[in-house]
């Protein structure tokens, strides 16, 4: 092993740098307390990681996650009052920003690119996005309706709805329910009719004498359950893992910022992990604050949705051939209301493996998240 010889260029780099240090000591001395205007400015914007090293704050990217305060998607409200996002804006050095919206208003942000990720329906997420050409990405699949969703009919109704109104929001999910139990009942299409209803007035349309049924999801099916005496004609327990509720990202986002994917991810989970353990009673007492009931009431309705609580698990069903079975379904929709051409549909939608279409079903952030890729540092 070759020793380090000093040379006369090296003489003349440490006799620079002590002048430096002595010029700067000096400096320090003569302003007494007083400090530079603009190192006091780089304290102010730098941050300390959780290796040590330091990164001024202007670099860490402000992103926004939009959701709307449905039963599915509650955990997230949970991680919100917890200060966990905060946990992992420090560790993935981003800067995520929770905001609460209506689901309408969370897709239209997302739309405009004011929210770089939402939750959505796989519906909605090809109806109302993808049909805009928003190129996106689903990182995670997060829960399946088993319940959840209903086509809810008053308590005094024979269960006929053929040559009558239904009330529900056109091109929803809830019009791909009403759709599902049509076709399920050999019922032909035209002999129902749609009352177009914004989600916020459906609780009160069930009173009208012209209106057979309702349909929607929770929190209005349980209320229309609960207060209106109404009865569940078909829901989403019948056509089991064909509603699904998605983590949908902007690509572009995805592809510039990968650390968002990551703090999303351990955010959702780390809640899942306390819904498993000996913290579930607590945090089941969160989620029933969230929505005001007490949690007698509150767990049988948070039963109506299957959470996929694992990042393995999760890895495993965003890849499953199934969601291409569902798909099916989606484009039959699409196409019966003019929404889109069966074969666009088709072409929209990418999955695993594939190049990505306008929706990709993503599964490498989930792959990192389960195996992180090992970080080979220069030496």
């Amino acid at each position: 092993m070759a020793f380090y010889q000093p040379t006369r260029t090296s003489f003349r780099i440490l006799f620079v740098l002590l002048l430096g240090m002595t010029l700067t000591a000096c400096d320090k001395f003569s302003g007494g307390s007083q400090t530079d205007s603009s190192d006091a400015g780089a304290e102010d914007t730098a941050a300390s990681t959780s290796e040590g090293k330091v990164t001024d704050s202007a670099d860490i990217p402000q992103l926004t996650l939009v959701v709307a305060k449905y039963l599915p998607w509650l955990p997230w409200f949970v991680a919100a009052q917890e200060n966990i996002f905060q946990q992992y804006n420090e560790e993935y050095q981003v800067n995520i920003s929770f905001e609460e919206n209506s689901y309408e208003g969370a897709i239209n942000k997302f739309l405009s690119r004011e929210a770089h990720a939402i939750m959505i329906t796989n519906i909605d997420a090809i109806s109302k996005v993808v049909s805009q050409g928003v190129e996106s990405d689903v990182i995670l699949i997060s829960s399946y309706s088993r319940g959840n969703d209903a086509l809810l009919i008053p308590a005094n109704s024979d269960g006929n709805i053929q040559g009558k109104k239904i009330a529900l929001t056109e091109f929803s999910t809830s019009h791909y329910l009403l759709d599902r139990y049509l076709l399920r009942n050999q019922i032909d299409f035209g002999e129902v009719s749609i009352e177009n209803t914004a989600e916020a007035g459906l609780f009160e349309v069930l009173d009208k004498p012209d209106i057979a049924g309702v349909s929607t999801w929770n929190p209005v099916v349980n209320r229309l359950v609960k207060e209106k005496n109404a009865k569940v004609l078909f829901s989403s327990q019948e056509i089991p893992k064909e509603i699904v509720y998605l983590l949908l990202v902007n690509r572009e986002t995805l592809e510039q910022h990968p650390n968002f994917a990551r703090a999303l991810l351990a955010t959702w989970f780390t809640v899942m992990e306390r819904l498993q353990g000996n913290r579930r009673g607590t945090t089941l007492d969160a989620l029933a604050a969230i929505e005001n009931v007490e949690r007698t009431e509150f767990e049988p309705l948070f039963n109506n949705i299957l959470l996929i609580d694992t990042p393995t698990r999760a890895l495993s069903i965003i890849r499953d051939r199934s969601m291409r079975k569902v798909m099916r379904h989606i484009r039959f929709f699409m196409k019966r209301h003019s929404l889109a051409d069966e074969t666009d549909v088709g072409n929209w939608v990418s999955y695993p493996g594939r190049s990505p279409a306008l929706l990709h079903f993503n599964a490498k952030p989930l792959q990192d998240f389960v195996a992180p890729p090992e970080i080979t540092e220069e030496m």
